[in-house]
């Protein structure tokens, strides 16, 4: 992972001897930016920690035994660990701070007869309406991120990654993640869905993409037809024409078939990532949406 230090480009060998020991200085400091990174993690949310942990024991285990693209492992995979954990602060302080405002506004502008019709219902009943208003508000908020510029490069640092495992979910800019998040959680805010229903969605939600990101063959059978499978979201991901703003679903690929947006060959992707160049680094990302191209 680089943080933005280049190494000096000289040749003699006085030189090549302070280049070795820049290239030292500099992995001990992305070590402690990554070890940083997941103090923050720690203290600020000790439960992003131990699902962190989960996935790390359920998936990377199953991208060794099953994996859907034969590669080597990905040299920037660092960069996404400091991701999940140095982001995860700002993002909270922000989404809570506009779902303070968002939110009382949204419930008071839903119908009242309406909410009150959705809440009479059977729990079960409750909870996939819950499940299909915000992954339909997911599906709109993710195109949106694709189809208008000005969001696109901050989306653009997600499909960075030039190679797809359940670590490229972490991967992304904190305002990206926060626009997702508004646009996700304030319908279920504005209907005003019970606490464990919404507690329960928002843990589905955490963990599903760590599945559809990551790099194993799980066909998810009998559900493969109305979920995203990791084959389904790697083309989401794929550098190719064809599947240019393509399969924006996050949990329900039923979206994509719905709005035309799908697809889905029986071959898997040659390349992955996005044709402008994106830094390395953690800090050089969440710069780049704001540098003049």
């Amino acid at each position: 992972m680089s943080l933005g230090l280049e190494m000096p480009m000289e040749s003699d060998g006085s030189v090549v001897f302070l280049g070795s020991r820049w290239e030292s200085a500099r992995r001990a400091f992305t070590g402690l930016v990554v070890a940083a990174a997941v103090v923050l993690g720690v203290v600020e949310r000790p439960r992003l920690v131990i699902g962190f942990a989960i996935c790390a024991l359920v998936f990377f285990p199953l991208e060794q035994l099953i994996p859907l693209v034969r590669r080597p492992p990905r040299r920037d995979w660092t960069v996404d660990v400091v991701h999940s954990f140095a982001n995860r602060l700002p993002i909270t302080i922000a989404f809570t701070v506009a779902l303070g405002v968002l939110g009382p506004a949204a419930h008071a502008a839903f119908p009242a007869e309406l909410r009150r019709v959705v809440l009479a219902q059977p729990g079960w009943l409750q909870f996939v309406v819950l499940l299909l208003i915000a992954d339909l508000a997911n599906y709109a908020g993710h195109r949106a991120l694709h189809e208008i510029p000005v969001l696109w490069r901050l989306h653009a640092v997600h499909h960075s990654s030039t190679g797809l495992d359940w670590l490229s979910t972490s991967r992304g800019h904190p305002l990206d993640q926060i626009i997702n998040l508004l646009v996700t959680v304030t319908p279920v805010y504005a209907i005003g869905f019970d606490l464990t229903f919404s507690v329960a969605f928002m843990a589905f939600q955490f963990y599903f993409p760590f599945l559809a990101h990551a790099n194993t063959r799980l066909t998810l059978r009998p559900l493969s037809a109305v979920l995203v499978t990791p084959a389904f979201h790697h083309w989401h991901h794929a550098y190719e024409p064809a599947a240019v703003n393509r399969n924006y679903g996050a949990i329900l690929s039923v979206w994509d078939w719905l709005f035309h947006t799908s697809y889905l060959p029986r071959r898997m992707p040659t390349a992955y990532g996005i044709p402008d160049p994106m830094p390395n680094g953690w800090l050089g990302q969440l710069a780049a949406p704001f540098r003049s191209r």
